[in-house]
């Protein structure tokens, strides 16, 4: 069974392709916002409905566009109550790293 409220990618996994992000959904969440890190800045933000969500090789953020590099990625989860226009955030459900490497 998976350990923690971060499932998949299993901490410190190892990637070729985007991963899927799975994590413990929170009881009357209405949504999440997931963050993604490279090297210490902020290159993703979203706020999916479910306790799941699949990264892609590219995408937009704050008008710049991105792309999933070799390199280590850590993402957080935090869960979402009421509205998405005023959302209130609960604690952080916590964080993980995996890593893209190149094909072999």
């Amino acid at each position: 069974a998976p350990r923690g409220p971060l499932y998949q990618p299993a901490a410190g996994a190892r990637l070729t392709q985007p991963p899927l992000l799975v994590w413990r959904s929170k009881r009357k969440a209405r949504f999440y916002n997931v963050q993604l890190y490279r090297k210490g800045s902020k290159i993703l933000s979203l706020w999916p409905g479910r306790a799941r969500l699949k990264l892609h090789k590219r995408w937009k953020f704050n008008g710049r566009s991105f792309r999933l590099v070799r390199g280590s990625y850590t993402w957080l989860v935090w869960p979402a109550y009421g509205m998405r226009k005023k959302p209130n955030y609960g604690s952080l459900l916590g964080q993980s790293r995996f890593k893209i490497v190149a094909r072999r």
